[in-house]
């Protein structure tokens, strides 16, 4: 299994309340092997970093089935922490013993996904 990120739309109408968008074709959607959900997004380093988002994957839970969902209100501060975490790449990668262009492409893969999800009033999920 890997994780995957979507942009979603909230429809109180919906499964879960909310719609999830297609990505468009070519998109990549992949942010890690589901091992990272500890190794490198729930990691101690990260953490050191300021992240408190993406931490939150490592903290599976019955409410939350492992799924990290930001509504679109926080956008903007999911959308800093990866910036964060981004210009901080080589203390994250030496943390964790990840690959820096790796972990690049996946924070790189989440800001895409945010950007998605602004102009229609979207969140995005990690799961």
């Amino acid at each position: 299994m890997s994780l995957d990120i979507a942009v979603w739309i909230p429809n109180d109408q919906a499964y879960a309340g909310r719609d999830v968008v297609t990505a468009p074709p070519g998109t990549s959607t992949g942010v890690g092997a589901e091992s990272f959900r500890y190794e490198l997004w729930g990691s101690a380093t990260a953490r050191r970093l300021g992240a408190t988002f993406l931490p939150q994957l490592a903290d599976v839970t019955e409410e939350n089935r492992g799924n990290l969902q930001i509504p679109p209100d926080r956008l903007d501060a999911f959308e800093q922490e990866c910036l964060l975490l981004a210009a901080n790449i080589e203390q994250l990668s030496t943390g964790t013993g990840l690959d820096a262009e790796r972990i690049l492409r996946y924070l790189t893969t989440m800001l895409y996904a945010v950007e998605r999800a602004r102009p229609i009033q979207g969140g995005v999920i990690i799961w």
